[in-house]
Order: C-alpha cells, then structure tokens, then sequence
C-alpha cells in the first residue's frame, strides 16, 4: 500500500513539471515575436500560464520562484502587459505609444503589483539604455510579493515601430538575482528585431 501512495505522488509530481521545455544556447525567437536572443546557456521555457498575454514567454534556470526571465514581445497601443477581464475591479494601464518614462514605469509597477501579486513595489533606478538598436528604458526594483521574498528586478524595454518590446529579470535578491544578472545582460545585449 505504502508503495502504491509513493508511486501516485510521485506521478503528481511528474504532471506538475510538464510543459517546461529547453532553450538551447543557438539565436532563438522568443515571445511569439520577431523578437531574437541568443542564451549563452540552456534555460528552461516554463508553461504557459493563464495570467500571460499571447506575446509573453518565461524562461527559469532554479524555477520561477527563485528566477526568472519574461519577454514580452510586439505589444501594441491599446493592448495590455497582463490579461485582464472588463469586470476587473484593479487593471493594468494599457500600453500606449505615446507613454512617457514616468508612464512606462507606472504601467510595471501596476503589472507587479496587480498580476504580479506584489505588495511591496520599490522603483530603485531608471536609466536610458540601448536595447533593440533603439534608446530604451531600463527600471531598476525590489519588490515583495505574498510569500514574503524580497526579490529584486530590472525591466528593459524598448518601442520600435510603436510596439513596446520587454524583458525582465526577477529573483530572490538573496542570491538568485545577482547569479542571473550576466547572463541577463548578454540576453539584452543580443536581442534583436528580425
């Protein structure tokens, strides 16, 4: 019996990882844009979750409560960073070309706070920076979600073409964040529209 209730555990468990696929170190479309990285090391793609937009995809190495890297690709004016229901109390703005960095920063704390289930957001620094061959913003952040983790992210993002392009790293400002950050930067430094 005791082998039977070991064997059905762990094939719960089983079905709780699937979905996650590998991203090998090669140029890679990510996002469901013409958006293209190029990992320097293997990543695993998480599962699609019912909170992302069709534009957004999830890379973890440790898993997405320790890190995690999210793209958002092609968004245009009038569409949103989160999905959301017209009888939501709460919303994420909606992207617009035309936003200032004050707005832009405004629209990720929202999203951190609304799907990211934040309840402490802390902006820390915000730069502009080269990012798809264009002047984008980087957003520098802590933040505290509701397992209590004081975590930290950078956000750079990009309008090329008036369509908002976006990558964020999030991790467990223990150790996760800072082990991460290099190869977040090479990620950002390789992306590319095309």
């Amino acid at each position: 019996m005791r082998t039977l209730i070991l064997l059905v555990a762990v094939l719960a468990l089983a079905g709780c990882v699937t979905g996650y696929t590998l991203v090998s170190p090669a140029p890679v479309k990510v996002a469901k844009s013409t958006m293209k990285v190029t990992p320097s090391l293997p990543w695993n793609r998480a599962p699609k979750s019912a909170l992302d937009v069709p534009s957004q995809e999830v890379w973890t190495q440790n898993g997405p409560l320790l890190d995690e890297i999210t793209f958002i690709g092609g968004v245009t004016s009038g569409q949103a960073i989160a999905k959301q229901r017209p009888k939501d109390d709460r919303k994420v703005p909606v992207f617009r070309a035309d936003m200032s960095p004050q707005d832009l920063v405004s629209m990720i704390e929202s999203y951190y706070r609304i799907r990211g289930g934040a309840t402490i957001f802390t902006p820390t620094g915000v730069k502009p920076v080269t990012f798809l061959g264009t002047t984008g913003m980087q957003l520098d952040y802590e933040f505290v979600s509701t397992d209590e983790v004081k975590r930290r992210g950078r956000s750079v993002l990009a309008v090329v073409e008036g369509k908002l392009y976006l990558m964020s790293l999030d991790g467990a400002a223990l150790h996760y964040f800072d082990a991460a950050l290099p190869e977040f930067e090479a990620l950002v430094a390789s992306a590319q529209i095309g």
